[in-house]
């Protein structure tokens, strides 16, 4: 008599309907053929047209010359924190410093809007360099040349670095960090530096952070301002990480550095937010960007520990490890030792971790502290404006609810989509790589958590960046672009402004505006790469040499 589970496999091979949607299932779980990922990994499947020496280095100089006005445009407006210490800041004629809350959202929005003019242009250019190495080092060039006015004067659109340097103070001194907030230091400008909300929140920082910020702190003879400017150094280092590894990542995928390089690292995100803001989000990103690299070329041991130093920063990092450990013996193995291996890679991540602990002086507080930053209601993160919208829907309405609780509610709703993600990308992983599930996590938890900061999805873009974008390029460069919308100098809670009543509700609309924003230009893309694949090839020619000859007159 046949068993139970025969009877399921006989009822599943000979019904149509069942056998498509195991095979469904099966594409989910398993992801796509390997001639779908290469296809994936294509760059583009239309190529623009060759433009002339002259006239690719003047496309150049605008991006680049666009980018920096509008880099110092926002380095020139943006406030500086009213708790801070007064600085020097860099200060630009016509540009009043301080000015209104009006004057610096309407240069911030000109800013913004220039420096992302020129960033599209230098992604659009960094694919025309013939020469990979040339190519490399100018599109690092001018991303430097951006960096350099946000870099000058007060951190920009956030006071994160200022608990950070008090945190280092505190470290210095003895005290954990990870157990006690920043008002422990007593009254100093450490202590009044920090945002009011984290003075009495313990760190969610590991080691890593801790030892970078002690240094700084030491480095700069326990003076604030000192200590922000070396934090900087540090973050500056970071990013210079992470390019490396995102250039070698994609040189690995057979793609381009400088392109890749371009999207992940000279984008608003990092350039206003990261670099601007001072994020220790640089130094996590580095540390994974290299180990990801390192992973790539069969290097696994040094890859678990870049890898356990970007988790020692910051946590979500460890989704690297988990990919590492499941990838480790390649693509063919079986449950037992992917279970195995994936329990050693972290069993030796968190005895790296324990010992770095142990050599800071920082208690596990830091791991249970991550909570903390879930208190924060005012983000465009879609799970948490999906709730407060029915709250105020309701509430309008005439039944009161309580709108903390409904968010909450889908908040779990987005969590455990998220786990669901990272369960599919378990599967997939070891024919899509450690890399691209890598990546693919990072952006999926910060879309369905409970927040979303424009600096967390860096590190997650330029992974998948590097992977390759291939026709879904369009959508990413808008999202990338409205994102580093999200925080304004003037307040976090952009909509605000308009009015108190109903404000998740515009958040929300927002975000459907993004969503939409991003759809649209994948279609209008692919409407664009039909066209063009349509055409004969005299019919490409011809619009080649249309397309030359017109750069050319510009060009007289």
């Amino acid at each position: 008599m046949p068993s139970t589970l025969e009877r399921v496999r006989t009822a599943v091979t000979t019904s149509p309907e069942l056998r498509r949607l195991a095979e469904r299932g099966r594409t989910i779980l398993q992801g796509p053929s390997d001639d779908q990922l290469r296809q994936e990994r294509d760059e583009s499947h239309w190529q623009p047209a060759t433009t002339s020496a002259s006239s690719q280095w003047w496309q150049v100089f605008l991006s680049a010359l666009s980018g920096l006005i509008g880099a110092t445009v926002i380095a020139a407006s943006a406030p500086q924190w009213r708790l801070a210490v007064p600085t020097w800041r860099l200060t630009f004629p016509g540009i009043a410093h301080p000015g209104t809350s009006t004057q610096s959202t309407f240069w911030f929005f000109i800013g913004l809007v220039a420096l992302a003019s020129g960033w599209l242009g230098l992604v659009h250019c960094a694919g025309r360099i013939t020469d990979p190495r040339r190519g490399v080092i100018v599109i690092g060039a001018v991303i430097a040349l951006w960096a350099i006015p946000v870099s000058l004067g007060p951190p920009l659109l956030s006071n994160d670095v200022y608990s950070y340097v008090a945190q280092g103070e505190m470290a210095s001194r003895g005290i954990d960090p990870s157990s006690v907030g920043p008002v422990e230091l007593g009254r100093n400008d450490f202590t009044s530096g920090a945002d009011p909300v984290w003075r009495s929140a313990p760190a969610p920082y590991g080691p890593v952070a801790v030892i970078a910020a002690r240094s700084a702190v030491e480095l700069a003879g326990h003076d604030q301002v000192a200590a922000i400017n070396f934090y900087r150094m540090i973050v500056w280092i970071g990013v210079v990480m992470a390019a490396i590894g995102i250039g070698m990542i994609a040189v690995g995928n057979g793609l381009s550095a400088a392109v890749a390089i371009a999207i992940g690292i000279g984008n608003p995100i990092m350039i206003v937010h990261v670099l601007g803001g001072v994020h220790n989000d640089a130094l996590m990103f580095g540390f994974l960007a290299l180990g990801l690299a390192a992973a790539q070329r069969d290097r696994k041991k040094l890859a678990v520990a870049l890898i356990t130093a970007a988790t020692a920063v910051k946590l979500p990092a460890a989704v690297g490890l988990l990919y590492l450990g499941w990838c480790w013996r390649g693509a063919v193995a079986t449950w037992k030792e992917r279970v195995f291996s994936t329990v050693a890679v972290f069993t030796a991540a968190v005895l790296m971790i324990v010992v770095g602990c142990v050599a800071v002086g920082l208690g596990p507080g830091w791991i249970t502290a991550l909570k903390s930053t879930g208190k924060v209601n005012d983000t465009y993160s879609p799970t948490t404006k999906i709730g407060f919208s029915i709250a105020e829907v309701l509430n309008s309405i005439g039944l009161h609810v309580d709108g903390q609780l409904l968010a909450s509610g889908v908040r779990a709703l987005g969590l455990l989509a998220t786990a669901a993600i990272a369960f599919v990308m378990l599967m997939r992983s070891p024919r899509s790589g450690v890399i691209k599930a890598t990546g693919v996590m990072l952006v999926a938890y910060i879309l369905l958590g409970p927040v979303i900061w424009p600096w967390y999805l860096v590190t997650g873009f330029a992974l998948l960046a590097a992977c390759g974008l291939g026709r879904y390029r369009p959508s990413y460069l808008v999202v990338c672009v409205a994102a580093s919308f999200f925080v304004w100098p003037t307040s976090v809670v952009s909509m605000g402004s308009f009015g108190n009543n109903y404000q998740h509700l515009r958040g929300l609309g927002v975000v459907l505006a993004v969503i939409a924003l991003a759809w649209g230009a994948q279609r209008f893309a692919g409407r664009w790469e039909r066209r063009y694949h349509g055409m004969s090839e005299s019919e490409r020619e011809s619009a080649v040499s249309t397309s030359q000859s017109g750069e050319e007159t510009r060009a007289r």
